[in-house]
């Protein structure tokens, strides 16, 4: 299956800077799955926008997640905040998917949304690991500044709309690709001082 599969995605300029987004916080927790979902407010729910690894079975699984959901994302959506899952399978509100996460291959996620400067919960990047494991404070720390960023620009994107798409694509893929790699520079630099 082809990297930064774009399941249901909302479409072509728009969809790089979320598998951007993804690359870099895929690298910065060492998983090797992940996915970013979109929050749709009419209908309650996020659905995938892009994804690393998975397979059909999974992304038609959790291919809209609702509010109510134990997923770490759907409790990302109700608590505004990162959730780390240490181990899916002895998490009881994570039950109803552990099957699921056997077949896929993981035990452990963390899953942090996209919350804009402003406010608005945009979606949430989630990373998933095959052991049971806890991302350390700088991992995530990292990823939420991520996370923050590319909210923001989705902000800023949705506001130059369709009339005008070279305006965020030119310079504001810019500003977004130069935060991301200062953000993997200043984590492996947070890496290199705690392992020392």
């Amino acid at each position: 299956m082809a990297d930064c599969l774009n399941h249901r995605s909302p479409g072509g300029d728009a969809q790089r800077p979320l598998e951007r987004l993804l690359s870099a916080i895929l690298e910065m927790t060492g998983a090797s799955l992940g996915n970013v979902q979109l929050m749709d407010w009419h209908t309650g729910r996020l659905t995938i926008a892009s994804q690393r690894g998975f397979s059909k079975s999974f992304l038609d699984h959790f291919h809209t997640v609702f509010v109510r959901d134990g997923s770490a994302c759907g409790r990302a959506i109700r608590d505004r905040r990162p959730i780390i899952i240490e181990d899916v399978m002895l998490d009881c509100e994570f039950a109803p998917h552990r099957k699921i996460a056997d077949e896929a291959g993981f035990r452990a996620v963390q899953s942090t949304p996209l919350i804009s400067t402003s406010g608005a919960f945009l979606g949430v990047v989630s990373t998933h690991f095959s052991a049971p494991h806890r991302p350390t404070a700088g991992e995530m720390l990292a990823v939420g500044c991520a996370a923050d960023a590319e909210a923001n620009a989705i902000i800023a994107r949705r506001a130059n709309g369709p009339s005008d798409p070279q305006g965020w694509q030119n310079a504001d893929r810019k500003r977004i690709a130069n935060s991301i790699a200062s953000l993997v520079s200043s984590y492996e630099l947070l890496r290199r001082i705690e392992q020392n």
